[in-house]
Order: structure tokens, then C-alpha cells, then sequence
């Protein structure tokens, strides 16, 4: 397969943003304002998307050949859910054998990621199968849905091993990527510059009203996002260093997103004190991008430590292979 420069371009610009986001919630211990806003908008409903388009495979395969992705799949999201869990609860001095502390921790998004490639393993199966359109599709995804709704009411968490909420959030971004993947006509009908004007009115007026807690206003809002962010990076000239640099940091979101939180914590008490009393918008966004960069440089160098040894990679990524920097 060609690679889409503009998804790791996206992939990127989220990255910066959980990073970003972090840095304002754990570090400088700020909370409800318009960057946290529309950091919350953008984020996850990004890397999900993203990650829906690239599950869908053109070619035909059968239960045992999907089975087998899965599984390969689930190494590289549940080994660094575990160990770098554990590692984070060591460098915090709250060991625990609990494993729903480990399943409940700040690496949810692994764990929500897998249940949305389970949920459309099952899900592509039935759909080759009996050879179903985009309407079909529609619908078996949508009963899907339902089904994750009804977990979400009951309160279905199986032990803290189905992040119940955090998939009936990002579900529907993971099945729009993957559907636009697999219907052109789709494709064209979300990204377009009439959709883009839409996109951007309901991103700003979604931050607008992102003090109040509505998933329904969210979810238009990210919707609005998801377009607007993907059309900009159609935009970006891959020649450009900055082109460059967000193709690294979207290339490499596994090991950043696994590593960030052990550098988050320990920012200068007196930058604390000085970003909170200002609370300004432009203060804290010059002043989480700059740390998230520097965390993000961190990250990058320790993963690149890691990485070295086969035997460490596979113990920390659950990677047989070595990603690769393309500068």
C-alpha cells in the first residue's frame, strides 16, 4: 500500500495535542479552558479515524487470515498497555497487582483502540460474507453501536477490561475512517469544500459551547474536526520540514503517547504558578507546545533506545519490526 503522508500528518498534529493536553491537565494543573476545549475536541476523534482508515484491507480475506491480524494487533496495543502501565505505576510509587488498575489507567486508548478491532473483525467477516454495500454496512455497524450503547447504560465494564465509555465515544470515528477507506463515494462526500465550511462552522461553534457537557454537542464538534484537520494536511507540501516532522512524530505515536506521561510531572513549580495566574489562551498555548515538544523529543529518544535491541522492542512495543524515520 502507498503511504498517505497527510494520515501521519494527522496522526502527528493529534499526537501534539494529547501531549499538549496533558501538559495543561497533569503539569500545570489546569482544567475548562477554551484550549483544553478544543484539545478535547480534536485529539482522540483524529487518531481514531485515522486508525479506522487504515484497518480496512482492499484485498479479500478469509476468518483465519483477519484472526491472524488481530492477533498480531494485539500484541502491539496490549504488551505496551501492560508494561508501560506497570512502569508508570513504579515511577509513581503506586505498585499494584490489581490488574483493573493497570486496565484503568491513562493508557485506556490502547485498550479502546483493540476493542474497536475486535468489534470490526467480527463485523468485516459478516460483511464479506454476505457481500454487503455501504448500506448494509451501515447497518451492521449501527447495530454494533447499539449494542456498545446498551453495555454503556448497563454499566458493563467487565471488570475494567471494556473501557465501555471511551468506545462509545471513539467507535463511530473508527468505523467513519474505515468506511471511507472502503467507499470512495463516501470518501468524496465527507471531504470537499462544502463539507469543509460546515466542518469548520460546527468546530467553532462546538468550542463555543464546549463548557457544557454534552456528548452530542462533542460529537458534532469532532465530526466538524475530523474534516476540517484532514483537508489542512491534504494541503501540506511533503517537502516542507515541518511536513517532515509531523510524518516522525505520526509515525511513532505508540511509543510517545506510551512514554509521555513519565515526563508530564515535573514541570518547574514557579512556570506553574506563573501560567495559572495568567489563565491567558495564547500564555498556556505557547507554553504547553513548547514542553510538548520537548517531551515529544524525549519520548523519541528513549523509544529509540528501546527499539535498538529486537528482544527489548518486542518486550516494550510487542514489535518484531523497526519503525522507521523517514526525515
Amino acid at each position: 500500500m502507498t503511504r498517505i503522508y497527510e494520515l501521519d500528518y494527522i496522526r502527528g498534529i493529534a499526537m501534539l495535542m494529547v501531549v499538549m493536553g496533558h501538559v495543561l491537565l497533569f503539569s500545570l494543573k489546569i482544567e475548562h479552558t477554551a484550549l483544553i476545549g478544543i484539545i478535547g475536541i480534536c485529539e482522540m476523534p483524529l487518531f481514531f479515524v485515522v486508525s479506522g482508515y487504515l484497518t480496512h484491507k482492499e484485498r479479500e480475506e478469509n476468518f483465519k487470515r483477519m484472526l491472524s491480524r488481530l492477533l498480531i494487533r494485539s500484541r502491539t496495543l496490549l504488551v505496551p498497555l501492560v508494561v508501560w502501565s506497570i512502569v508508570r505505576n513504579i515511577c509513581d510509587g503506586t505498585v499494584s497487582y490489581s490488574l483493573s488498575d493497570i486496565y484503568r489507567g491513562g493508557y485506556w486508548f490502547f485498550l479502546a483502540l483493540w476493542w474497536c478491532d475486535v468489534l470490526n473483525m467480527f463485523s468485516a467477516y459478516l460483511s464479506k460474507k454476505f457481500r454487503l454495500g455501504m448500506l448494509g454496512d451501515a447497518l451492521l455497524y449501527g447495530f454494533v453501536y447499539a449494542v456498545i450503547l446498551l453495555g454503556r447504560i448497563k454499566n458493563i465494564d467487565l471488570g475494567g477490561v471494556l473501557p465501555v465509555q471511551s468506545v462509545q465515544y471513539y467507535f463511530p470515528f473508527f468505523v467513519m475512517g474505515l468506511l471511507m477507506r472502503k467507499y470512495q463515494f463516501l470518501n468524496g462526500m465527507v471531504l470537499n469544500k462544502y463539507s469543509y465550511a460546515v466542518g469548520m462552522l460546527l468546530l467553532i461553534i462546538g468550542w463555543y459551547f464546549s463548557f457544557i457537557e454534552s456528548f452530542v454537542i462533542w460529537f458534532v464538534a469532532a465530526l466538524g474536526a475530523v474534516v476540517v484537520v484532514w483537508m489542512a494536511c491534504r494541503e501540506i507540501n511533503s517537502d516542507l520540514k515541518v511536513a517532515r516532522i509531523l510524518s516522525i512524530v505520526g509515525m511513532n505515536t505508540l511509543p510517545i503517547y506510551a512514554i509521555h506521561y513519565l515526563f508530564i510531572g515535573v514541570l518547574p513549580n514557579t512556570l506553574h504558578e506563573m501560567v495559572y495566574i495568567s489563565n491567558g489562551f495564547f500564555f498556556q498555548l505557547v507554553v504547553s507546545f513548547v514542553y510538548a515538544v520537548f517531551a515529544i523529543i524525549l519520548c523519541l529518544l528513549v523509544d529509540r533506545i528501546l527499539s535498538l535491541n529486537p528482544i527489548t522492542r518486542m518486550l516494550f512495543w510487542g514489535e518484531s519490526k523497526k519503525r522507521e524515520w523517514r526525515f
